[in-house]
C-alpha cells in the first residue's frame, strides 16, 4: 500500500476586464455557457456549464437528461462583488482533495479587477491550477466580455 500525503496549496490570479463589475457579474451569473471554454470541461457530453450564484447553488457541467458533474456548491454570495464556492477535486483531476474558489470583483478606473483564489487541501497531484483558471477567466470570460457590446 502506498502512502499519500495530505498537503494544502493555493493559487491566485488577477485579471483586469474592461467592463463594470455589474456587467462582469451578469456574465458570471447568467452567461457562463457562452464564455466557459469547451476545452475546460470533463466530458464530450457536456452541453453547457452553469453557475447558479445563490446560496446552495451549484457550478456544474450539464450533460442533459439530468446527467452531469458538479464542480462546486455556492457557499457565499455578495452580488456584483464576490462568489465563494466549495467543491471536491476527484482523482482524475488532481485529487482527492477539497477546493474553495473565491471570485472577487473590484471596480477600477479601467474596468473590473477580477481576483481568483483557489485553495486546495488533500492529496494533491498534477499541475498548478493557475493556468487552467487563466484559460477560463482570461481566454473565456475576459475575451467574451471585451468582444461583446456592454449592456
Amino acid at each position: 500500500m502506498s502512502s499519500q500525503q495530505l498537503t494544502s496549496s493555493f493559487c491566485e490570479l488577477d485579471i483586469l476586464i474592461s467592463a463594470t463589475p455589474e456587467r462582469v457579474w451578469k456574465a458570471i451569473a447568467n452567461e457562463s455557457s457562452a464564455w466557459w471554454p469547451r476545452e475546460f470541461v470533463t466530458s464530450k457530453r457536456t452541453q453547457r456549464f452553469v453557475i447558479e450564484p445563490v446560496l446552495g447553488g451549484r457550478a456544474f457541467e450539464d450533460f442533459g437528461s439530468g446527467d452531469g458533474l458538479v464542480w462546486y456548491t455556492v457557499i457565499g454570495v455578495d452580488a456584483s462583488r464576490e462568489l465563494i464556492m466549495a467543491g471536491h477535486l476527484l482523482p482524475p483531476f488532481g485529487g482527492p482533495a477539497t477546493t474553495a474558489l473565491r471570485i472577487t470583483l473590484t471596480a477600477q478606473r479601467d474596468g473590473t479587477l477580477v481576483k481568483i483564489r483557489d485553495d486546495r487541501f488533500g492529496v494533491l497531484g498534477g499541475d498548478s491550477p493557475v493556468e487552467g483558471w487563466r484559460i477560463v477567466f482570461e481566454s473565456g470570460l475576459r475575451d467574451y466580455l471585451e468582444s461583446t457590446i456592454a449592456d
